[in-house]
């Protein structure tokens, strides 16, 4: 039992410094112009991406879908960002890439992943935070995708867990960007 508590806690600590290391990084790069310090947070949110990646189909997909919305939205517009890159391309090449069992399955959930995502990114970009800040906050925070995942995972039972990942990455992510915020004045 004790052994099982560990590897939850672990598995979610991963979550959540990968989100805190790629927020601290993407920071250091855009609001704090500290470019080589960026590198450091990005290889490690790398490195923790490409571990998490690798540990189960449901966590490939998930990360995934993060990975390329990243690409997609044209977020990754810095060469620091690169470091990240390899170490998740370099942790999959060591570890490996988990067996995936429905590649139709697993597909299709990666497509509505992405899709939330460009829902969040486009309403984000669309939403007037003086004129309507209920959607503003909806967006800002990225609750299409947190609502999908979870609502996801009534569909694949097994991915409840990645889908609380995300939840907890994400919690990493605004600490970290309030951190940098608070420092940043």
């Amino acid at each position: 039992m004790a052994n099982l508590v560990i590897e939850w806690f672990l598995y979610y600590t991963g979550y959540l410094l990968a989100g805190l290391t790629l927020k601290l990084g993407d920071d250091l790069l855009d609001e704090l112009n500290r470019p080589n310090a960026a590198i450091g947070p990005l290889v490690l949110s790398g490195l923790l991406f490409g571990l998490l990646m690798a540990l189960s189909e449901w966590d490939l997909v998930l990360l995934g879908a993060i990975v390329i919305g990243v690409v997609l939205s044209g977020k990754v517009n810095k060469p620091q960002f690169l470091v990240g890159f390899i170490m998740i391309g370099a942790s999959l090449l060591l570890i490996g890439v988990p067996t995936i069992s429905d590649i139709f399955g697993r597909f299709t959930l990666l497509l509505i992943l992405l899709l939330a995502a460009i829902v969040d990114e486009r309403g984000n970009d669309w939403a007037d935070r003086e004129e309507r800040p209920e959607i503003s906050y909806f967006f800002y925070y990225r609750f299409t995708l947190k609502a999908a995942v979870i609502l996801l995972s009534a569909i694949w039972k097994s991915f409840f867990f990645a889908a609380v990942g995300l939840w907890i990455f994400d919690f990493g992510y605004e600490l970290a960007g309030f951190g940098a915020k608070r420092w940043a004045s």
